[in-house]
């Protein structure tokens, strides 16, 4: 069994973190392996590690006292995160001896992704995974790293997780919602768009009512190229394509099989950026105060255990899937490089300005680039 150390910042600093797109990592900017730990109080894991790993059959660790938790989600039942999630909590049960148990509702049975998140803040629920949804806390310094090809496939994504900026985010984010990300290692596949209407350039973005995210500067993001984007809840996006209240859907790509979206579309354009992940969000009073050592560490051990398998499972489901939406007669579109160029001069742009107008810190975005060798000049 795979051992890590935690140490509780709240001890030094209160803090509390997490993120939908995020979770923090070794702090020190390099790619390393992504691991699900945040700097908030623990090391950082080698994937690659297996000198500290021991049958859980011969563990004699106490895991006492006995708890039972909840965690909510938002993806489909037979989704690969739920599949995942599911993983994770019978890691957990399994390694504890029982000790600790873990009930997953999945398909958004507890509210929607923002709603769930609250949950966590206020104790209802204990665990949540989901993407970055750490803006809707006021983490603005986080907005940069969510402008599309800011980074651009996993490795990419690894580099940012693991940085100084990101860690700084995820204590902010600690300090205001009093939620911790406990596992950032569950990293999705590249983003691409399902449409009833074909997408090939720029200029066929306009005025289709794109399905995005609940969040403002993604909706923003979008409307510049010319899309009217629409903020859907995840778990309401396929019958709202079926309905035709919206046109298309910007997801990560092994999503538009699994989810359904195939179904009402007739083209899937392939961007080929914003690589992103999934994170497990943690109500740190429950873990920073009521959980002993050992249960954190059980905790965090097996999510980033479960995040590496959906890691595996989203890497290897995206070509099937591909082959399963061509065979259903969906047309699959991938984006040349002009276009892009194209794109991305629009996005940067877009980020320059609301730099500009204070929506961030001076200077970030230039910074968030950096750290994977890009520039916005």
């Amino acid at each position: 069994m795979k051992r890590k150390k935690w140490l509780s910042l709240a001890l030094c600093v209160g803090l509390t973190g997490t993120l939908i797109l995020g979770g923090c990592g070794n702090g020190n900017g390099d790619s390393g392996t992504g691991s699900g730990q945040t700097n908030q109080g623990a090391e950082t894991k080698d994937a690659g590690n297996t000198e500290d790993t021991e049958d859980s059959s011969s563990d004699t660790t106490d895991y006492g006292p006995a708890l039972k938790l909840t965690m909510g989600s938002t993806g489909a039942a037979e989704d690969i995160s739920t599949q995942s999630a599911q993983k994770f909590c019978d890691l957990v049960k399994e390694r504890s001896g029982g000790q600790i148990e873990i009930e997953l509702f999945p398909a958004s049975q507890l509210g929607s992704a923002t709603d769930q998140l609250e949950m966590v803040s206020n104790g209802s629920i204990d665990l949540f995974l989901e993407a970055n949804l750490m803006t809707t806390y006021g983490i603005d310094n986080l907005k940069p790293a969510s402008i599309m090809f800011s980074t651009r496939g996993k490795e990419d994504q690894k580099k940012l997780m693991n940085s100084d900026y990101m860690q700084k985010n995820f204590d902010e984010f600690l300090e205001k919602s009093g939620i911790r990300v406990i596992s950032f290692d569950w990293y999705r596949n590249a983003t691409a768009i399902a449409s009833v209407n074909k997408i090939e350039k720029l200029e066929d973005c306009a005025g289709v009512k794109l399905r995005v995210p609940p969040v403002n500067s993604t909706v923003d993001m979008f409307n510049q190229l010319g899309f009217n984007a629409t903020p859907v809840s995840y778990n309401e996006t396929l019958i709202s394509m079926q309905q035709k209240v919206i046109d298309a859907v910007w997801c990560t790509e092994d999503a538009i099989w699994t989810m359904g979206f195939y179904e009402p579309a007739n083209y899937v354009f392939e961007l080929n950026a914003a690589a992103d992940c999934m994170y497990v969000y943690a109500n740190d009073n429950l873990f920073s105060s009521t959980m002993t050592d050992a249960q954190r560490e059980l905790i965090q051990e097996c999510a980033d255990e479960a995040g590496d398998y959906y890691t595996g499972l989203a890497e290897g489901a995206l070509e099937e899937n591909r082959k399963n939406w061509e065979a259903a007669g969906v047309e699959t579109i991938t984006i040349s490089e002009e276009e892009q160029d194209r794109w991305a001069e629009i996005f940067f742009d877009y980020a320059k300005k609301q730099e500009a107008a204070g929506e961030w810190d001076e200077g970030l975005f230039e910074e968030v680039l950096s750290i994977n060798g890009y520039s916005a000049d």
